[in-house]
């Protein structure tokens, strides 16, 4: 499903900066002829905020929204089990990764034959994955836009991650993908200026890793795993993330689980022993 955050993001990719400012001036023009220098107030106003804010937040005087959610840390992704507890073998289990992109090549755009509906089709099938998402073997997705591709109208990708390549196939062959798949070819040819492409990536247990520092859950670290509490005998999701600061999951070969993390040692250089 396509938040807020993503709609905004996609809607002020469809122009470029000189054509929304082009508009921000007709907008303010036709204000200026209705209301006179009265109309100054609103933008010299809106900007003056956004200024003060900036600067109370960057002397921290005002908390900042940017921050939120943020580990002030260097962290990993690995798989808990049911009961929560995440064992002494980092990379202990398969995962499948699903890149999904779609773009428009039309000079209309997102108002282009068979946007709407390409981008209905893929809502119906995020909610279907959100909704049933441990039979549908899914643990989580992110959501990208593309820079630099283009100035306007770059390309949407979402990343998905499956605990198996046998859940990618089984929820491709299911009713809500199938739908929009047949609907796809079925009118594929009418839309010629529509891109759809997709990647997957099979990762086996020791051979996928990660690290963040200073981040909020993202990719990866911003799956959900299901568990059973031992407290309660009640259904529960764990989160992947661990402190990556010492042990195995210090270094790239030892979230592997190919080495026991000490062959930066050597370096005596770790920034990451006493931060927090």
């Amino acid at each position: 499903m396509v938040s807020a955050a993503d709609f905004k993001a996609i809607l002020r990719d469809q122009l470029s900066l000189s054509s929304w400012l082009a508009l921000g001036a007709i907008v303010q023009g036709l204000l200026f002829l209705v209301l006179g220098r009265v109309a100054l107030i609103l933008p010299i106003t809106l900007v003056g905020w956004r200024v003060l804010d900036a600067f109370l937040q960057a002397q921290g005087l005002k908390p900042n929204p940017h921050m939120e959610g943020v580990i002030k840390n260097k962290f990993s992704a690995q798989f808990p089990s049911e009961d929560g507890q995440y064992g002494n073998k980092p990379a202990n289990g398969e995962v499948c990764v699903l890149l999904l992109g779609f773009k428009s090549n039309h000079p209309m755009q997102m108002l282009a034959p068979g946007f709407k509906e390409t981008g209905d089709h893929f809502n119906n099938m995020m909610v279907e994955l959100q909704a049933h998402k441990e039979e549908n073997g899914l643990l989580g997705t992110t959501s990208w836009i593309g820079l630099g591709e283009r100035t306007t109208a770059n390309e949407v990708m979402t990343t998905f991650y499956f605990r198996s390549l046998e859940d990618v196939h089984n929820f491709a062959n299911g009713k809500v993908h199938r739908d929009g798949w047949n609907w796809w070819n079925k009118n594929v040819h009418k839309h010629p200026h529509l891109t759809i492409w997709h990647e997957v990536f099979r990762a086996t247990s020791g051979n996928w890793e990660s690290i963040y520092v200073n981040s909020p859950p993202t990719s990866l670290s911003a799956t959900a795993f299901k568990g059973i509490s031992e407290e309660t005998g009640e259904e529960v999701w764990h989160s992947p993330i661990v402190d990556a600061r010492k042990g195995l999951l210090k270094t790239s070969a030892g979230r592997m689980s190919r080495s026991q993390g000490d062959e930066h040692d050597k370096y005596n250089d770790d920034p990451y022993g006493n931060y927090a």
